[in-house]
């Protein structure tokens, strides 16, 4: 009677195995292996050293950091020199020995320092690549607006004029922009250009000096065609340089029909600008960063996107507006953000409280809310201006072990930094965090959270609200990954059928 006990308990185990594995294969996709890229900024020598006004030092501690990251390719924003000839450029070009070395690719574009005739020829014959395995580039016609499509990613880099020689609007380029992007296999798209879509020291942008009220109303419809073709094929972010700060804002399309996420990224040059008056009233600013040498890692997988901001201080040789970069430089993480494309976007203004923070898993249906009060900061220079919050959620699905789905969230930490130019590590912001569970197939559920190094960790303190729900008070900085444990109830009839209830669900889900 014994024997036929501990048989007839073995088996009640392994069925709970066997249902508990059926589930996770049927819920929990193959994940492809993270990967990065690298983003840098304007690189103009305009104080002594360097190299043919090309801010060489500044692209060696950079192409560093990019080789330590092990990074598989590097964007620049323009403004690659400060003189624009062949001489600079090649230059720039050569500044790039040790990403070849490493066999990292390197994509540039022109900014408004390199907006001459001469500097077309050279760039086309030098500058814009060519297809190489696993490596798809499509190039404007008549024009230097190129595409590189690598590993499910597009990145589209424009420009600074749409001709040979022609200052031209944007109309052509974007008519393509639209064609590129609507062509073709990716699952995340950037798009790259030197001037911004509202500046902050520059009143220059993508689409013409306004000059009229220096808030970004110049040439409408070349702004709300740029806006849609960039929602409507799913580009997050128009990243751009030519303002030598960091700067992330969200700005609406005149029409008021569409949303971008705006990164002007910190300088690589020798010089540094002071935020400006004169702003758009369609942007909401969200972090800001003045007077510092920084750049950005992109990191990929799959359907999250994650963005770290290093950066490091500068010799402040002519006031904080001028100055190289310091010998053997320390590197800060100052801020980090990102998105997932089964995730959700919230804004969430300074003093408001974060309970419109709320998502479901696309897998097994986990829930999160937050709760909490944002607090109230400010732009740091310019003229102060109230900063609101950026939240994303992204979901992956939970393995064995798991009590729920995995949930990823950016956007709980701030800029730890005044007009000092020193970076200083980022301030996390507390916040009450409640995931939900099963409680017919788990019991015991607790929270845990994963650092950067992918370690799993029990939270010290957290409650089992009795409902399905364990809440706890987190401070996770700017990447924030959750989950909870707990032990599976053995019950092998029900999750037998939950995981028959899964297929015919993913049946469902594939023939709609």
């Amino acid at each position: 009677m014994k024997m036929v006990t501990m048989m007839t308990s073995n088996l009640r185990t392994m069925c709970v195995a066997v249902a508990l594995a059926c589930v996770l294969a049927l819920t929990n996709p193959a994940q492809a292996e993270k990967w990065s890229f690298g983003v840098m900024s304007d690189t103009q020598q305009t104080i002594a050293g360097g190299q043919d006004t090309v801010a060489t030092a500044v692209i060696d501690a950079l192409n560093q950091q990019f080789v330590a990251a092990g990074v598989n390719f590097v964007v620049q924003v323009g403004d690659l020199t400060d003189t624009g000839n062949a001489t600079s450029l090649q230059t720039r070009l050569d500044a790039n020995y040790l990403l070849d070395q490493n066999g990292i690719a390197f994509y540039g574009l022109r900014g408004n320092h390199e907006d001459n005739t001469a500097s077309f020829d050279y760039f086309a014959a030098n500058y814009v690549p060519l297809n190489s395995p696993g490596v798809s580039v499509n190039v404007r016609p008549g024009a230097l607006d190129y595409s590189v499509t690598y590993n499910g990613v597009k990145i589209v880099l424009l420009d600074i004029l749409t001709g040979k020689g022609t200052t031209a609007p944007m109309d052509a380029a974007t008519a393509w922009m639209n064609k590129d992007l609507s062509s073709g296999t990716y699952e995340h798209a950037f798009v790259f250009s030197h001037k911004n879509i509202a500046g902050q020291n520059h009143k220059d942008t993508l689409f013409g000096n306004d000059t009229v009220d220096n808030k970004y109303t110049v040439n409408p419809t070349q702004q709300n065609n740029y806006f849609q073709v960039l929602a409507q094929n799913g580009v997050r972010y128009s990243i751009s340089g030519h303002d030598h700060m960091h700067h992330r804002s969200l700005v609406e399309s005149p029409n008021g029909q569409y949303s971008l996420n705006q990164l002007i990224c910190a300088s690589d040059s020798t010089k540094f600008y002071t935020p400006a008056a004169g702003y758009s009233d369609r942007e909401v600013p969200l972090a800001q960063q003045l007077y510092t040498i920084g750049y950005y890692i992109f990191t990929v997988d799959g359907p999250l996107v994650t963005v770290d901001y290093y950066a490091t201080s500068h010799n402040a040789s002519g006031g904080l507006e001028n100055g190289n970069i310091v010998a053997d430089p320390t590197w800060t993480r100052v801020e980090t953000f990102g998105y997932s494309t089964n995730g959700q976007q919230f804004i969430v203004a300074g003093g408001a409280s974060f309970s419109s923070v709320r998502d479901a898993s696309p897998f097994m249906g986990t829930t999160m809310a937050l709760a909490g009060t944002n607090i109230g900061l400010y732009t740091s220079g310019g003229g102060s201006r109230p900063l609101s919050r950026e939240i994303n959620t992204g979901w992956t699905a939970g393995g064995a072990g798991f009590a729920s789905d995995i949930l990823t969230i950016w956007g709980m930490e701030d800029i730890n930094n005044l007009n000092n130019g020193i970076p200083a590590a980022p301030t996390a912001l507390s916040f009450d965090l409640t995931l939900s569970y099963d409680i017919d197939l788990f019991t015991n559920a607790y929270m845990m959270s994963q650092d950067r190094d992918g370690n799993w960790t029990k939270l010290a303190s957290y409650t089992d609200n009795g409902d399905g729900t364990v809440t706890a008070t987190v401070a996770p900085g700017g990447l924030g990954v959750f989950a909870l444990g707990g032990t599976a109830v053995p019950e092998p009839a029900t999750l037998t059928l939950l995981a028959l209830g899964g297929l015919a669900i993913i049946r469902r889900h594939r023939k709609s």
